[in-house]
């Protein structure tokens, strides 16, 4: 099976060398040249840059053509030269164009922005807030094409990422709520779970670890583990809980990191 990953960075990268090392034909694109030279062994590097205008070519058609098409592309914020819906658009009329067999797109739990309790894919968006407002137009834009899996994540953590780090001296607030986090192996084996199927059909998936942690107690952890400190402050009540059962049960899943906590050491 040949799968094109568009948007290799951090996720991306363990990703690809996942699936090259497991037979898969692994193409990984980035936005310049230079940018190709630390992709893992197997893997091949393809530039492009969806900011601009894509003009599209044989060889570009031929990487496309029939690939399942992993979207890792970051949000990030909005400003002039990054346009995420724009670029997302601009990627759905190349697999449009070239004839892909299916698309993957990670999305973000931060859609979930101002909702309180279990939040499932069935939840009403807030599309009152901006961040929810730009999430929501990448999902849309991505599921024009037809056959498309949204996964949406929960926040990262893996190597290089561990929360303690990113916490080190802070006061956050809402000890109480439950921390909806997601360790990046179980991504990459949700994603080969998919791509065992012997079909696809379009649909909407949470990640999350599925026990709930509060807040004090993992980023208390975290910051233990990566000799910081943490402080908390100001209680609101806000539960905000990501619902991830949809997936484990269409697929069976098991995730190897059950809870937030049991992900701190790896």
């Amino acid at each position: 099976m040949k799968i094109v990953i568009v948007g290799c960075g951090w996720l991306g990268q363990q990703l690809a060398a996942v699936l090259s090392s497991t037979g898969y034909q692994v193409y990984a694109s980035r936005r310049s040249a230079a940018a190709l030279a630390d992709l893992p062994p197997g893997v091949t590097g393809i530039t492009l840059d969806l900011n601009q205008a894509v003009v599209t070519d044989a060889a570009l058609n031929s990487i496309f053509h029939a690939a399942v098409v992993i979207c890792a592309i970051a949000p990030g914020r909005q400003q002039p030269g990054n346009n995420y819906v724009q670029s997302l658009q601009r990627l759905n009329a190349v697999m449009q164009q070239a004839g892909s067999r299916a698309l993957l797109h990670f999305s973000s739990s931060g859609i979930y922005q101002g909702l309180d309790g279990d939040a499932d894919e069935t939840a009403e968006l807030q599309l009152q807030h901006p961040r929810v407002q730009l999430l929501a137009g990448g999902e849309q834009a991505l599921q024009q094409f037809g056959c498309c899996i949204t996964l949406r994540l929960a926040g990262l953590m893996g190597p290089g990422r561990h929360p303690g780090r990113f916490v080190a001296g802070k006061t956050l607030p809402d000890p109480d709520a439950p921390v909806n986090m997601l360790h990046s192996n179980d991504i990459v084996a949700a994603v080969q779970s998919i791509l065992a199927q012997p079909a696809f059909s379009p649909a909407i998936y949470n990640l999350c670890c599925p026990e709930p942690v509060s807040r004090r107690i993992f980023y208390q952890q975290a910051a233990v583990l990566a000799g910081s400190e943490v402080e908390f402050a100001l209680h609101t009540d806000t539960q905000r809980r990501v619902n991830p059962q949809r997936f484990i049960a269409q697929y069976g899943f098991h995730y190897r990191y059950q809870s937030a906590c049991d992900a701190l050491t790896d």
